[in-house]
């Protein structure tokens, strides 16, 4: 792949054991199993593949990887659910690599999103 970055989130998200310290970054406070909700509405500077990936600690979870073809400039929303386990202290990011090295320009209103919810 090229060039990744980490996608910029919110600083003042709701949470229930779990902590955004970390900016851009969600830190697991209970071990357990839990469903991700992501997503990115974005364009590229040139034609490549996007991939969009959650990582756990530093290294993307395989699972979560989506990887779509991207227009110049043309919007391109990314979505995914997985249920994985997690443990104590994990931190949670989301990050965005291309096929070719591109500029990301995020869409208009709310262009990304990271949910974590426990589930057991």
């Amino acid at each position: 792949m090229g060039s990744s970055s980490q996608i910029a989130l919110a600083n003042n998200m709701p949470n229930l054991n779990t902590s955004n310290t970390t900016q851009n970054a969600i830190t697991i406070l209970q071990t357990g199993i839990y469903e991700i909700n992501y997503y990115c509405n974005m364009s590229l500077s040139v034609a490549t593949s996007a991939t969009l990936s959650i990582r756990q600690n530093g290294t993307v979870i395989p699972s979560t990887s989506l990887t779509r073809n991207v227009g110049i400039s043309s919007n391109t929303m990314l979505i995914n659910s997985v249920i994985v386990s997690l443990s104590q202290n994990d931190v949670i990011d989301m990050v965005l690599s291309a096929g070719l090295a591109a500029s990301a320009t995020l869409g208009s209103g709310v262009n990304a999103s990271l949910s974590v919810k426990k589930l057991n």
